[in-house]
């Protein structure tokens, strides 16, 4: 018997995954048959992401690398558990994950297979597929939109599709601008902040779509589901929030934006659910908005933050460059950090790791959103009787740098 053994070595957010497959018996492949893969996962030592995740990762990148075939059975959650040396419960997280992502497909009384959708780049008829992914109200140097693009531009999805890139502004939007954008299109990728009338539009000419973001506003589209994938904003808020109120702050305030939009809504329902929790007052100069993340609107903010009468012991800002910009008012004024003024971010950017102190900051999954968003645009195109939803990617964990500290009283 021919054997095969290929390894390859992952390295992403400081964890090293082993891959491997060889040719024999024992495992379970396409329509129930026995797959010839034998699979092995190194747990790192020092991996900075949940084992669940891990779990996903190992399997979607033997997917990727077809390692795993489309259309094949995966082994059960008993004998994957055997393999990674991992609970039931996480090997059942990972496999959600991917599901989520449209990289498995689960078949009651069948099992889960890997989805047979991942071995064709167009339509049934053989038919090459045009997918325009539209950037809207977002400045295209965002690292973490270039992140989305490039994860876009890369995905074995879209190996062979035409993937045409275009940027947008709410005010351009007009029914012949939004008849070109859609022409020949088999599908659209929306990324960033999206219109309200634009997302009604499309659903009314029937034309597929999955969006990565929110809207432009805070009000919602009328009419059926949507498919996107968000992050989890309102816990994020929250979670951030009360790491400040954990650290002995009670003067926090919070920076949110772009103004008027459904992330600026959640951030503020995140951030207040936590200060009611310690009883503390709604007051309307705690929360400050701004019109889009930038370090130069971060600055303005914290100037005039911290020199107001009564000045704030912690901040909170939705975005790190918000953060920095928020740091670079408080050094301008003379306050040291964490000393005088906590501050948290997020997304974890590269922008908020360069500066001295790092900011304390959340996780944002920019790869994974793609994943998934693309997932379910090709749902929509290959499958009649596709279900939309909206996918909530959840923020658990702080990434604690040196901007925040437990709160001194003043003059210590």
């Amino acid at each position: 018997m021919r054997h095969n053994h290929i390894k390859n070595t992952m390295c992403a957010a400081g964890r090293t995954l082993s891959l491997s497959r060889s040719c024999g018996g024992g495992e379970y492949g396409g329509n129930g048959k026995r797959m010839n893969h034998k699979l092995a996962f190194k747990r790192a030592e020092n991996a900075d992401s949940p084992l669940y995740m891990q779990v996903a990762d190992t399997l979607r990148s033997l997917i990727d690398n077809r390692i795993l075939r489309p259309g094949e059975k995966i082994p059960p959650t008993r004998e994957l558990r055997d393999t990674f040396e991992v609970s039931t419960i996480t090997v059942e997280a990972g496999i959600r994950k991917l599901v989520e992502e449209n990289y498995l497909i689960r078949r009651p009384r069948r099992g889960t297979f890997i989805n047979p959708a991942l071995g064709r780049s167009g339509p049934r008829t053989g038919e090459k597929l045009t997918i325009r992914i539209i950037f809207g109200e977002i400045d295209l140097n965002d690292l973490y939109w270039y992140i989305v693009l490039n994860a876009i531009e890369s995905s074995p999805l879209l190996e062979r599709a035409d993937k045409l890139f275009t940027t947008l502004r709410a005010a351009s939007l007009t029914p012949e601008r939004i008849a070109e954008l859609t022409d020949g299109c088999a599908g659209l990728i929306l990324c960033g902040y999206s219109s309200v009338r634009f997302t009604e539009e499309l659903i009314r000419r029937g034309i597929p779509f999955s969006m990565i973001g929110g809207f432009s506003s805070a009000e919602e589209p009328d009419g059926p589901e949507i498919d996107a994938v968000v992050h989890d904003d309102v816990h994020r808020a929250y979670l951030s929030t009360r790491h400040l109120l954990d650290l002995g702050h009670r003067d926090i305030c919070c920076v949110a934006g772009p103004r008027g939009s459904r992330l600026c809504r959640d951030i503020e329902a995140g951030f207040r659910s936590a200060m009611r929790e310690f009883d503390l007052p709604e007051r309307e100069f705690d929360f400050a908005t701004v019109d889009g993340h930038t370090i130069g609107e971060g600055r303005e903010t914290g100037l005039r933050l911290l020199t107001r009468m009564a000045r704030p012991s912690a901040v909170y800002a939705c975005d790190d460059r918000l953060a920095v910009g928020i740091a670079k008012a408080a050094f301008h004024l003379g306050f040291r950090i964490p000393d005088d003024l906590s501050i948290i971010g997020g997304g974890n950017q590269e922008i908020g790791r360069v500066v001295t102190p790092e900011i304390t900051s959340t996780p944002s999954y920019p790869e994974r959103s793609a994943a998934i968003a693309i997932g379910k645009l090709l749902g929509q195109i290959r499958d009649p009787e596709h279900r939309k939803s909206c996918t909530v990617l959840q923020i658990d964990e702080l990434v604690i740098g040196g901007s925040t500290r437990i709160r001194r009283p003043r003059g210590e």
